[in-house]
């Protein structure tokens, strides 16, 4: 797993035309590389993951098919059956292996929280190529970013509400999850994410992931990993500045104190091995003025997650 960190100063001109800082922007971008025969593996551990928790796996949902890709392209690409690879085919098994990231940590979960995700991921849509509701994707941003957490030793939890919470430095911090698919409720969602954070919570961070904002079957094409991170980081960076009057307002009120906007692609880097990659650039905004004891925390939390 590679990551790339990116800090930037966010500013604002006002009427009268002064130019002042609104808060602070800083970005990472992960991308992986693994073989096909690696993807099988993880795929034969997502069966095996149901099979020991007795939750039957229909071989019709959308989990399933992603699995059998996996092994498809795996048996082929060994017994030099190439041409089965097809663009589509190598989409839908980087897409496997991003959800088996995920999914694959359940096991250090609560056996409620593994039986409960599981269960969904069964039913719904996992097409994270096609731009439908599903509580099946709202859920798997959720187990994504706790995922991430975990495998930065930060001490996180599947709680509802609000959907994670972290043990950081004997501070509580709640994070309410939220995936998109309009941009039309962004207030709405922001107002939804407050009421979600608990006065016990010593901080609240929402986590909005926008990958269904994006047009559907869309493949993002760059010449090399970095100019990929810097499209996908323009994208998170240009949704805040659209709605920052609503992450100002919210963020403003003492419960949200930061905000983390992530979106991932299917790219293709055509000057750089490998070709084919999911993407993921996760944004980081916070506002300024904050106590400094807690400002200094919560930027201490986001270097422990972006290392």
């Amino acid at each position: 797993m590679t990551t790339q960190r990116r800090d930037e100063q966010l500013w604002h001109t006002t009427e009268s035309g002064l130019v002042i800082p609104i808060g602070m922007a800083s970005d990472f971008t992960e991308t992986s590389t693994e073989t096909y025969l690696e993807i099988k593996e993880k795929a034969k551990s997502i069966e095996g993951i149901y099979a020991d928790n007795n939750i039957p796996l229909p071989p019709t949902c959308d989990l399933a098919c992603l699995i059998g890709d996996a092994k498809v392209l795996s048996d082929s690409w060994l017994t030099n059956n190439t041409n089965i690879a097809t663009h589509q085919l190598l989409f839908r098994v980087s897409l496997l292996n991003r959800i088996a990231d995920a999914i694959l940590l359940l096991s250090e979960a609560e056996a409620s929280d593994c039986v409960k995700y599981l269960t969904v991921f069964t039913s719904g849509s996992l097409n994270l190529q096609q731009r439908d509701n599903s509580l099946a994707k709202n859920m798997l941003w959720e187990l994504e970013l706790w995922s991430v957490l975990c495998r930065r030793s930060l001490s996180a939890t599947l709680r509802e509400p609000p959907d994670i919470v972290v043990i950081f430095e004997g501070a509580m911090v709640g994070i309410a999850c939220k995936k998109l698919y309009s941009e039309n409720n962004v207030e709405k969602i922001l107002s939804e994410a407050v009421g979600q954070i608990e006065a016990a919570f010593d901080y609240g961070i929402v986590a909005m992931n926008l990958d269904d904002l994006i047009l559907p079957d869309q493949i993002l094409k760059a010449r090399n990993q970095e100019e990929m991170g810097k499209i996908i980081s323009d994208l998170n960076l240009s949704f805040l500045n659209r709605h920052k009057r609503y992450f100002k307002k919210y963020l403003a009120s003492g419960r949200l104190l930061s905000a983390i906007v992530s979106t991932s692609v299917l790219a293709e880097t055509y000057n750089q091995r490998p070709r084919f990659n999911v993407a993921q650039q996760t944004t980081i905004w916070a506002i300024p003025g904050l106590p400094p004891e807690k400002e200094k925390q919560l930027m201490r939390f986001y270097m422990q997650l972006m290392k």
